[in-house]
């Protein structure tokens, strides 16, 4: 943390207030000290009020780890969590509360959609694009989920991301049909969930284009029929095939699973996560019970896969983000402050999925209870 008497305020913290919008060009001076109180944690911490609004802050205001009362590692959180350990394993290893272990899950995947918003500026990919779904389930079986991802044909950069609860298919037995027909009477999920997810999906697509100047590139995907609907759902995809910009071709899903299936990055995602992420692993007695913190998780463990993991073991040590056209100086100088500046809700540009992740808008089965969104989420 900047010493008190070094710390400048960057704007001022109410979104509603004039002065929240100051830049680096343009720097916040109507704010005036306003004391200071010490913490256990920080230990002293300065306090501003800003002139125009009245509201009072302080230095932690600007911190990731702000009203927090216990600071861990964010990297080593990453790290634990893509390695296949649970929330109560990582909680009995750091010695906080599972809850706790989630609410800086939460931090985290707020700090990596800014990050990748903000980075987003520098990517020069030029490679076609996969997309499937990876098959898991939340709160039961019955309520089994797609989560599309959007993977880059060479890099297997993950693009986008994206959630759809489904309803229980397949053989079932009699018990079984019964039992989801009474759950059906609680909760039902959109039969067209996976179209409109694949719908954001593709929508994607329009900002690989225009990050890379490319004239046009290729989607693969398997044959359901859930996915040209997707794209015709989408004014940006759909505008763009019209146009010949985006193809989209199909390959069987019954294809070998090789280095030759185009849906080859799609596959090996689907291998990866099964293998790292201890709620998705088959046959597991760890398994989600909340959507959004199950879509915080996977937010959390692709920027590993992104930006921490390499793109190959035995290669020359990049990343899959570097693999894929991001600009190197560029990634090192926002992890500089990844963990450290507080990333902002009013602040970033966001896809529609990545606002449904930020502020925990999906909808959990079988909750009774609406979704608890603290205040500071929105900011």
């Amino acid at each position: 943390m900047e010493d008190m008497n070094d710390f400048k305020p960057p704007f001022c913290p109410n979104p509603g207030c004039a002065e929240h919008w100051h830049g680096n060009s343009d720097p916040y001076e109507a704010y005036q000290s306003w004391g200071s109180f010490t913490t256990r944690a920080f230990g002293e911490v300065s306090r501003f009020r800003c002139k125009a609004c009245g509201r009072t802050f302080s230095v932690q205001t600007f911190q990731v780890n702000y009203w927090l009362k216990r600071v861990h590692d964010y990297d080593d959180l990453a790290e634990r969590l893509s390695s296949c350990s649970s929330i109560r394993a990582i909680g009995r290893a750091l010695k906080v509360a599972g809850k706790s272990v989630q609410n800086r899950i939460g931090r985290a995947a707020r700090q990596v959609l800014a990050f990748e918003s903000r980075l987003s500026s520098s990517r020069k990919p030029a490679e076609d694009l996969a997309s499937d779904g990876f098959e898991s389930f939340c709160v039961s079986q019955f309520y089994p989920n797609n989560i599309h991802l959007l993977v880059g044909s060479a890099s297997q950069f993950v693009y986008e991301c994206d959630h759809a609860t489904l309803r229980r298919k397949g053989r079932m037995t009699v018990a079984q049909r019964g039992r989801r027909a009474k759950l059906d009477l609680l909760f039902r999920p959109d039969p067209r969930a996976v179209e409109k997810s694949f719908c954001r999906v593709a929508g994607a697509c329009l900002s690989v284009l225009s990050d890379g100047g490319r004239p046009s590139l290729t989607l693969w995907t398997d044959e359901k029929l859930d996915y040209p609907r997707g794209i015709a759902r989408s004014a940006c995809a759909s505008a763009l095939r019209e146009q010949g910009r985006l193809v989209h071709r199909t390959v069987s899903s019954r294809k070998a699973r090789t280095l030759a299936n185009p849906l080859f990055p799609a596959n090996y995602l689907d291998r990866e996560i099964r293998k790292d992420l201890h709620e998705h692993v088959r046959e597991t007695v760890c398994f989600g019970r909340d959507v959004n913190a199950q879509m915080e998780r996977m937010t959390l463990y692709l920027f590993y896969h992104n930006y921490r993991k390499r793109h190959r073991t035995r290669g020359d040590g990049r990343s899959h983000a570097e693999v894929a056209g991001l600009d190197s100086d560029e990634m090192r100088k926002e992890m500089g402050t990844l963990w450290r500046e507080r990333a902002w809700y009013s602040r970033t540009v966001l896809t529609e999925s990545g606002q449904e992740t930020w502020m925990r808008l999906r909808r959990t089965p079988l909750r009774k209870i609406a979704e608890y969104r603290q205040l500071h989420i929105a900011a």
